[in-house]
């Protein structure tokens, strides 16, 4: 089984307001990602900052295993962090790490990456577009101590740079995966795409 979590427990201080609440196509960002984890099969978690009561009340959460960032002060990685913990214990074989700001990524993307773990035997997958990395990214259980115990400074980054022989890219025409939404200019931007490509 892979688990996919929702890291949605960042201050959205550049956006202005909680990304997680942003609407794209009719359904907020968390929503999108979460009916996207469904479609594949993941067993879906979400980790929130604390004190995040408007976005849990705005969403049925009954099936997924909602997770509050203990230390925010690390980032991202503080998220990564209780989201491995949060699956030790669990028949999982890897984490599936989507943040909240990249809800337009195509679930067959996602597929892909998630093949490419299943079949290459590689413990790290992420996805390439321009020659460059992007987001989701796939950590298998091989690599679990090692989020855990690493630095606050580069966050997951670390583990990915550590050996770049347990890394799969795989190529994807999906410029969704380089596209993080931190601002209101770039959440106008996605919106005037997606208007124009319906």
């Amino acid at each position: 089984m892979i688990a996919a979590t929702v890291l949605a427990a960042g201050e959205s201080s550049r956006m202005g307001f909680p990304k997680a609440l942003l609407n794209y196509r009719g359904r907020t960002f968390l929503q999108t990602i979460l009916d996207s984890a469904a479609a594949l099969g993941l067993m879906p978690l979400v980790v929130f900052a604390a004190g995040a009561d408007n976005i849990l009340q705005q969403h049925d959460l009954r099936t997924v295993t909602v997770l509050t960032n203990q230390e925010p002060e690390a980032g991202p990685i503080g998220s990564i962090r209780e989201s491995v913990r949060a699956v030790l214990n669990h028949p999982v074989d890897a984490l599936l790490v989507w943040p909240v700001d990249f809800p337009h990524v195509a679930v067959e993307t996602v597929q892909m990456l998630i093949d490419g773990f299943r079949e290459s035997g590689k413990p790290i997958v992420v996805p390439t577009c321009n020659a460059r990395r992007g987001h989701p990214a796939v950590f298998g259980r091989a690599v679990f101590a090692d989020l855990l115990n690493a630095p606050d400074s580069e966050g997951a980054q670390a583990v990915v740079r550590a050996d770049v022989g347990r890394v799969l890219q795989v190529p994807v025409d999906d410029p969704a995966v380089l596209d993080s939404l931190n601002t209101p200019d770039a959440y106008r931007d996605l919106l005037r795409r997606g208007d124009e490509n319906r």
